[in-house]
């Protein structure tokens, strides 16, 4: 697999860059190595101290492969300490970007840009997705009486299922439920269920959306986030387009929807939800994380050692088996 390089390009406050390097080299360093990436080089142009001038530092990071850079990534990313490095060094910094790269000759030119294909329908649904922690004991029964629960709605389409192991945030059962209008979810009593004693937390989203289909998976994967409401609506709508164009890189994603979040319930006020059915598995943790689409180019929304980063609270990673077609 390729290779990945890592490049922070900083630019230093004036008379500031020996002092930026040494504090990088101490106190970033160390930690950064420990994640498992190696420092290629440190940069400084121009080459001299300036005492009155800005300094441009660029510092290149290599890993032996996006599955490394993952491991990298998971490591650095529950840690709080990694981006309060960054914000304790901000005097020393007038501006700083950080990007993702591999070597040209590792470029898979060969795989086509996917079309994207017309909707399922022209008619709006409503998305119900519910991530239900359960005590360990007591899963099979909850299980159980949520799809028994779920049979007595008036949805299309209904999905109770035990998570798949890999699920982060993701809840034991993932529960997903289509409505043909929003009466007919209001008329539902399906959330009176999660009072079960046994429940111990649920995330969930109330949505409306239409998903598109070029095939039928066997994997369904929701993904729950929050955009703070003070990010500018067009960085929005530019995070939106990223998320919205990742299947036509990935084959292995069958059908999609990208919604705005309607209703939010659990610790997170979510505001969006990315759902897909994948042809398996490892069409998931393969293709779908392994594609540079992912590692290089959305996933900056989500890294806190980046100026992108919108997406700053812990989000739900859910996926589950499902043997007909959810969206």
């Amino acid at each position: 697999m390729a290779e990945v390089f890592v490049t922070d390009r900083v630019v230093t406050a004036p008379g500031c860059a020996q002092a930026f390097i040494d504090a990088y080299l101490s106190g970033y360093v160390p930690g950064a190595r420990e994640r498992g990436m190696e420092l290629r080089d440190v940069l400084v142009s121009p080459p001299l101290w300036f005492d009155d001038r800005p300094n441009v530092v660029t510092i290149t990071w290599s890993l032996p492969s996006p599955q490394a850079w993952w491991q990298m990534t998971w490591q650095g990313r529950p840690d709080p300490a990694v981006a309060r490095w960054w914000e304790d060094i901000a005097d020393l910094v007038v501006e700083r970007n950080r990007s993702v790269a591999s070597r040209a000759d590792d470029i898979d030119g060969a795989q086509p840009l996917l079309p994207v294909p017309d909707s399922v329908s022209s008619i709006t649904q409503v998305g119900v997705t519910r991530l239900v922690d359960v005590v360990e004991s007591e899963r099979e029964r909850v299980l159980g009486a949520l799809r028994e629960t779920a049979e007595t709605t008036a949805s299309v389409r209904a999905l109770v299922q035990p998570t798949l192991p890999g699920s982060r945030n993701g809840g034991d059962i993932l529960v997903h439920l289509r409505f043909a209008d929003e009466t007919a979810w209001k008329e539902s009593t399906f959330d009176a269920a999660l009072a079960d004693p046994a429940i111990t937390n649920v995330n969930g989203v109330t949505y409306r959306g239409t998903p598109l289909r070029r095939g039928n998976g066997t994997v369904y994967r929701t993904l729950l986030l929050r955009v703070p409401p003070e990010v500018f609506a067009d960085t929005v709508a530019a995070f939106e387009e990223e998320l919205a164009m990742m299947p036509r890189y990935v084959p292995t994603i069958q059908a999609w929807q990208l919604s705005r979040v309607d209703h939010a319930i659990g610790a997170t006020d979510w505001t969006h939800v990315f759902e897909q059915e994948f042809t398996d598995v490892d069409g998931l943790m393969g293709p779908y994380l392994m594609n540079p689409v992912h590692w290089a180019v959305v996933d900056r929304w989500f890294d806190p050692e980046t100026t992108d980063v919108i997406v700053r609270d812990r989000l739900c990673h859910s996926f589950c088996d499902t043997a007909t077609a959810i969206l």
